[in-house]
C-alpha cells in the first residue's frame, strides 16, 4: 500500500517536472505562433512520459532504501 502512495507521489513529481520542462520547450520552439511538428510530438508526450517515470523511480527509491535499512538491523 505504500508502494502504490509513492507511485502517486511519484507520478504527481513527475507531472509538475513535465509542466516547467514543457513550458520551456514549448517557448523556445515557438515560431510564428506555431510549434513544429517533431517538437510538439515531443512536448505532446512530456507529461505522460515524465509521470510514469517519475512513479518507478520513487518506488524503486523506496524499495532500495528499504533494502539497506534492513540489511542494517541485527538478525535475531
Amino acid at each position: 500500500m505504500r508502494q502504490l502512495g509513492l507511485g502517486a507521489l511519484g507520478a504527481i513529481g513527475g507531472v509538475l517536472l513535465a509542466l516547467i520542462i514543457h513550458d520551456l520547450l514549448a517557448t523556445a520552439f515557438l515560431s510564428n505562433g506555431t510549434i513544429p511538428i517533431g517538437p510538439g510530438i515531443v512536448i505532446g508526450s512530456l507529461i505522460p512520459v515524465l509521470a510514469v517515470l517519475g512513479a518507478v523511480i520513487a518506488v524503486l527509491i523506496y524499495n532500495r532504501s528499504l533494502k539497506r535499512t534492513s540489511e542494517k538491523t541485527p538478525e535475531e
